[in-house]
């Protein structure tokens, strides 16, 4: 137990002569220099420089002046100190990082090709936002973000969803669309966070996705998701002029963009039940 750790501090930024000095502070507090190196076996030349380092960063203090004997900071006032100082560290180097980056280059992709990892990507991208998130999902897939969303959502994002499917989402401004078995164009989901990075992938085998903080592509996906939601207000409010013009589930003019299979599947789709739609010739 105590190898590990004496691994974790190391990884603290403890050298391994301070991760034994201060252990062995806390089971022997107000211990000299001589008691330590006794009792940890390292030499004693090691036993003050560590005891100096130690001393000097605030981690352990000298409360006697003869002898000298330490005492240990307990480890919870310790950590958090260590805590906050990487925090400071992290946001100073995160600045002077983003004063040396390319604001006009090509940006960042990455490739995703896997169910879990796109998952994983997905919730990170959540937890991250600090001012808004604009998704299309599928009502199956939201159950398992809701926690983050809702999350997102506490913290003061603004959280708006395309949602394909019914299900309850009481955080989020939701934009009702039909269920995924009248979705034309497979399992798809689009995300992004604070006008800044943007996810895309399809469920559908083979699985595949990418992320990506490319400003152009962002401000894409980001449309794409607007559009949606602007189409779903409108047709909420005028479904029946729509139809009338464009027929049902606005299959006449939906039908003139899509792929031929994919057109296919729309007159399937809408003529439920109902005398089969022809499809132009350029679509056969």
């Amino acid at each position: 137990m105590t190898t590990a750790i004496l691994e974790e501090m190391k990884s603290l930024g403890f050298t391994g002569a301070e991760a034994q000095v201060y252990i062995f502070l806390l089971q022997h507090p107000l211990s000299t220099g001589y008691e330590i190196s006794k009792g940890t076996a390292l030499a004693r030349a090691n036993i003050y420089q560590a005891l100096e380092t130690l001393a000097a960063k605030e981690r352990i203090t000298a409360v006697s002046p003869d002898p000298l004997r330490y005492a240990p900071v307990p480890p919870t006032q310790l950590l958090q100190r260590i805590q906050q100082e990487t925090e400071q560290r992290c946001q100073d180097l995160q600045q002077q990082l983003t004063t040396l980056e390319q604001p006009d280059g090509i940006g960042h992709f990455w490739e995703l090709g896997e169910r879990g990892r796109i998952e994983t990507r997905l919730l990170e991208l959540i937890n991250s936002a600090h001012h808004r998130i604009a998704a299309s999902l599928w009502a199956q897939d939201l159950e398992q973000f809701s926690d983050a969303l809702r999350a997102a959502r506490e913290r003061g994002c603004t959280v708006i969803l395309n949602l394909f499917g019914e299900a309850q989402a009481d955080f989020a401004t939701v934009y009702q669309h039909e269920g995924p078995e009248k979705v034309i164009g497979g399992h798809l989901i689009a995300l992004t966070t604070d006008f800044a990075e943007a996810l895309v992938v399809s469920l559908d085998a083979p699985i595949t996705g990418v992320v990506t903080q490319n400003r152009t592509l962002v401000r894409i996906v980001e449309k794409l998701i607007r559009d949606e939601s602007y189409l779903a207000a409108i047709y909420e409010e005028f479904a029946p002029q729509l139809e009338a013009t464009f027929g049902h589930h606005l299959v006449d003019l939906r039908r003139r963009l899509l792929p031929t299979t994919d057109a296919e599947r729309l007159v399937a789709i809408a003529t439920l039940g109902s005398e089969p739609i022809n499809l132009p010739s350029n679509l056969h």
